[in-house]
């Protein structure tokens, strides 16, 4: 007799009736599915590496043509009318020549339907004269020498659609500047040569004859321009930490700068900006602190749409703290918050229009004319250190560089003075302050030598003013260094220059150097700090004007100057057990304090 088996076994057989895993078509299938989206995946990823790329490049073509434009802007507008020089056309591969209806001789830009290139026989007799760059030469290569990502060619184009262009063209005729960058990049172009082109209009009026500068009808104007600027120190550090992903960090300083234009109509702007970093590691730049200025401008031209009084209000600046880090080691650039500043532009100073701000020196300003004014002062103390942890010995916590706050504001102001009788002036008075300037500390666990006070060179309680003036009854330019000394470590100690004698304010120091060797632990440290060239004022007090001389007279341009009161390099370098583990450069330009300041005599309706 047959036994039949259990219910229990009967349902484990029904329940595992099949055990055989998938099939062999089943794991191609899965393993295509998988290699596929792998393909997918990597095919996206060379795509968006190849358009980073090609932005890149295109964006420092784009800052190649802007600089170049710019550099045209700076130049006299008859050099512009003059153009290229002849000889060049014929072998420049974007014009064209022999147009219909053209005089022979004519060159057009691109096609004959482009605009006539304007061009002079210029007394260039080589292309390395430099006549008037970018124009003559209007061709030139910029490449990796320069830190730019390929090579690029740049040329440059002036042209007139003016019926003639044997002789310059009339006020209503503007010349138009092109600038082309072209490179072979990683673009999609057949054949590989990419390109950007930007293009600006130039022209000058003659003054008030013309409606260009004159919006209304009114007697011809004396023209006033005035500049007082107080510029953004720098400060950078960079090269290499060990095990740190650092490239370059920087601090810069507050600035301030007051502008105005008077003719028919005032134009005036004012500026300050709040002190500021930035940071530099693989992955790119970042920047804290002062990102962008704040700006007032004012216009009294009726038919615009700018306003007549404009205040940016007391403002506050932020702070930032940036860290670059790898290996137990890093490096941090900070700035504090709590900068003060304030900007106001206004064309009828007085009543309501309060100007310039307090607390700066100058008094408010009621006699119903242009004023700009800017005042700042930084709020705290702004750093770049290295925290040196992570070597074979730990040396502690290193101030590179250091900036702190100043007791004095820096400030600009722009002014239209009148005088009984006459035509008057524009004044323009612009000072700076810096707090306590260190550069070059030992790290905090490396014994300093004898007479080491924490510093390599440092600048104290600088402060300097520069004013210019032009017109009638306009006094001389004076620039003075009112306070600051410089002090440095001379070997043994340290020497200190009095930065407002005659004689200190041209210094020049040569081969600086702490070369301190020491033990740390059971390790030995060298620290070597030395100077790269020299260390000096980058010019002294300058005053210029014409006509020269001193007193109170008639002055047409006048200006005052005073250089970065510490221009140069230094090198900061630390070894461990002989193996180097800091190699750092610190360029230290702090800026030029200026005041400019013009006047030209109101025109005739002949002139």
């Amino acid at each position: 007799m047959t036994r039949r088996p259990s219910l229990f076994v009967r349902i484990h057989a029904r329940l595992h009736d099949d055990e055989r895993g998938f099939s062999l078509l089943e794991t191609v299938i899965a393993i295509t599915v998988i290699f596929g989206s792998l393909i997918t995946l990597a095919m996206s990823a060379s795509t968006g590496f190849r358009y980073v790329g090609i932005g890149r490049e295109q964006q420092a073509a784009n800052q190649i043509a802007n600089q170049l434009m710019e550099q045209v802007r700076g130049l006299a507008f008859q050099k512009i009318q003059r153009g290229m020089q002849s000889s060049d056309l014929s072998a420049d591969p974007n014009l064209v020549t022999g147009c219909a209806g053209d005089v022979a001789g004519t060159y057009r830009l691109s096609s004959c339907s482009g605009d006539k290139v304007a061009s002079t026989n210029l007394d260039c007799p080589t292309r390395t004269t430099d006549c008037a760059t970018p124009l003559v030469p209007n061709d030139g290569t910029i490449g990796a020498a320069e830190d730019y990502p390929v090579e690029y060619q740049w040329r440059s184009y002036v042209t007139n659609d003016c019926p003639a262009l044997v002789s310059p063209c009339t006020d209503v005729d503007p010349y138009r500047v092109t600038i082309m960058v072209e490179w072979a990049g990683a673009g999609t172009a057949a054949d590989g040569v990419q390109g950007v082109t930007t293009e600006s209009l130039f022209h000058s009026p003659r003054g008030c004859v013309s409606s260009q500068t004159h919006p209304f009808a009114a007697p011809c104007q004396p023209f006033f321009y005035g500049q007082a600027l107080a510029p953004v120190g720098t400060i950078t550090v960079s090269g290499t930490v060990s095990g740190v992903d650092f490239v370059s960090g920087a601090i810069t300083t507050t600035g301030a700068e007051s502008d105005m234009q008077v003719e028919q109509v005032s134009q005036v702007q004012s500026t300050w900006t709040q002190s500021g970093t930035e940071l530099t590691t693989s992955l790119g730049t970042t920047f804290g602190g002062a990102t962008t200025a704040r700006t007032t401008a004012a216009d009294s031209d009726p038919s615009g749409t700018s306003p007549t009084y404009s205040d940016t209000g007391a403002g506050s600046g932020s702070g930032s703290n940036q860290w670059a880090s790898g290996g137990g080691s890093w490096m941090q650039i900070g700035n504090a918050s709590g900068d003060v500043g304030q900007a106001i532009s206004a064309t009828s100073a007085g009543g309501a229009a309060v100007c310039p701000p307090t607390p700066p020196a100058p008094p408010t300003e009621s006699d119903l004319q242009p004023c700009a004014g800017a005042y700042t002062r930084q709020a705290g103390t702004s750093r770049v250190i290295g925290h040196f942890h992570g070597f074979a010995a730990d040396i502690g916590d290193a101030s590179i560089v250091s900036i702190a706050n100043p007791t004095e504001y820096t400030q600009a102001f722009a002014n239209r003075v009148l005088v009984s009788g006459q035509n008057g002036n524009v004044q323009e008075t612009t000072g700076r302050s810096f707090g306590t300037i260190r550069i070059g500390g030992l790290p905090e666990y490396v014994p300093a030598p004898v007479g080491w006070l924490g510093f390599f060179l440092q600048l104290s309680g600088y402060r300097d003013t520069v004013q210019s003036t032009a017109g009638t009854n306009a006094a001389a330019p004076f620039a003075t260094v009112n306070a600051g000394t410089l002090g440095y470590w001379d070997g043994t100690g340290y020497t200190t220059v009095n930065l407002t004698t005659a004689s200190g304010q041209a210094y020049a120091l040569s081969n600086l150097l702490l070369d301190h060797t020491t033990t740390v632990g059971a390790s030995t440290v060298q620290v070597r700090i030395a100077s790269v060239d020299t260390i000096e004022m980058e010019s002294p007090p300058t005053t210029t004007s014409t006509p020269s001389g001193g007193g109170t007279t008639l002055r047409n341009e006048t200006q005052a100057t005073i250089g970065s009161p510490v221009l140069g390099s230094i090198t900061y370098q630390v070894w461990v057990d002989g193996s180097q583990v800091v190699d750092l450069t610190i360029d230290v330009s702090l800026g030029t304090l200026t005041s400019k300041s013009i006047y030209e005599p109101a025109p005739t309706a002949a002139s």
